[in-house]
């Protein structure tokens, strides 16, 4: 050790003369040559220890046990390093401050911007020796914690360590930095580090699953947005009632729709189950262009769709039985007859939801029949003329058109009845 000192010291007087040579003759183009050959010139000898010999031969001694080496920990690190660069920037420094302190007295500006910038140089690689030396003591402190992890939080590793995250970050990127980490990451948002390439991967597998959820979350979100408003569009004006039971309706009409892709189509059933979702397309058309007939669909709505849709599943159940029996047979075809009562209820219904729009067409011809024949343009209407000319005139002919009306309106309300069931 002393050997080393004094290697440092002549190093440090080497530097020293050639400052001090290069101000004197006021060239400074070899002064950086000099002063790298004097930091070259000093080596530190490293002595090995030999055990002593018994007769010639050295004692056996029993192998230790190998020491488990912690992932964190793969990389051997000096606990003394930066130590060196301390002493000789320590050294150096000393003599160049000393020398600008001599310069400043005498004047000489050159060299006290030599000398200043030089201890200046070397008060930084202190610095740096310095921090060396703390990080290789971290390392083996940040190892020993974490023992046999793989990867790790900087929280929690900061929290083990009553340290702060933004500390302990910065540690682990000097590490990495100078080569301490060689094959540790840090994840994007910098809050995990992972010390093997087994970590590593795994991050990576599940960096890119949660970015495939997110990338279905935003087109989910997407779609629901624009599926929404396109309802919006097509439902625009139209009350919430309606819009509930349209949206039912769709529902209902892809269930016999799918039912009916399962049934096949050499079957019966088949083609009644077009027929029914071709009447509910309609009375869901026609609920769309009048939304006062919503109200009409209360009981279609709570008890025939979903029964329907509970037959059909039942159906469906009884179609995959490998076995026929004559239970399966007999209540599928109950449920095929089913169909066809449920067929002409509907048909009904939607024949019910016209009702309004032809009782005004019959009462509207009805009475632009009494007016043209009031008018004396049609053959009957010469009749009618010759009694309004002998009884009164317009009074009586405006009130044989109400009679007229009225009379249409009873022949259109009879042509219509209510569903199966409604009273």
């Amino acid at each position: 050790m002393a050997n080393d000192i004094q290697d440092f010291l002549k190093a440090g007087n080497d530097i020293l003369n050639s400052v001090s040579s290069a101000i004197d003759r006021n060239d400074y183009s070899t002064l950086h040559s000099d002063v790298n050959k004097a930091i070259k010139s000093v080596t530190i000898d490293r002595k090995t220890m030999y055990a002593s010999k018994v007769n010639g031969q050295a004692p056996l001694r029993a192998q230790a046990p190998r020491q488990k080496v912690y992932p964190f920990l793969q990389n051997k690190v000096s606990k003394y390093l930066g130590v060196p660069q301390m002493a000789l920037s320590a050294a150096l420094g000393a003599f160049m401050f000393m020398d600008f302190l001599g310069l400043m007295l005498i004047g000489s500006w050159p060299g006290v911007a030599v000398t200043g910038a030089i201890t200046a140089l070397c008060g930084w690689a202190f610095y740096k020796g310095r921090k060396k030396f703390e990080l290789s003591k971290k390392y083996y402190q940040y190892g020993n914690t974490l023992r046999d992890a793989e990867y790790f939080s900087i929280t929690d590793l900061a929290r083990a360590l009553r340290s702060r995250d933004k500390t302990v970050l910065k540690d682990i990127k000097d590490m990495i930095k100078l080569g301490f980490l060689p094959r540790a990451r840090l994840d994007k948002a910098e809050t995990t580090c992972m010390i093997t390439d087994r970590a590593y991967d795994q991050y990576l597998g599940a960096e890119q699953d949660r970015e495939a959820r997110e990338a279905k979350q935003v087109a989910d979100k997407k779609r629901a947005a624009e599926e929404a408003k396109a309802r919006n569009a097509e439902y625009e004006g139209l009350p919430t009632r309606a819009v509930e039971i349209l949206e039912e309706g769709k529902e209902y009409i892809a269930f016999v729709r799918q039912i009916n892709d399962v049934i096949p189509d050499t079957e019966e059933l088949s083609n009644k189950l077009y027929r029914l979702e071709e009447i509910m397309n309609r009375i869901f058309a026609q609920v769309k262009k009048d939304p006062s007939s919503a109200d009409e669909l209360h009981k279609l709505m709570n008890y025939y769709l979903p029964t329907t849709k509970k037959l059909l599943s039942a159906y469906v159940e009884l179609d995959k039985e490998p076995e026929v029996g004559e239970n399966i047979t007999q209540t599928k075809k109950e449920i095929d007859d089913a169909i066809d009562t449920i067929n002409t209820a509907f048909e009904s219904l939607l024949d019910s939801l016209f009702q309004d729009m032809a009782w005004d067409i019959s009462s509207d011809i009805s009475v632009m029949k009494t007016m043209m024949a009031q008018d004396g343009l049609t053959v009957d209407g010469q009749g009618i003329a010759a009694q309004m000319q002998s009884s009164g005139g317009p009074a009586v002919a405006f009130q044989m058109a109400s009679d007229t009306q009225g009379e249409a309106k009873g022949q259109v309300q009879g042509q219509y009845q209510t569903m199966p069931g409604d009273k």
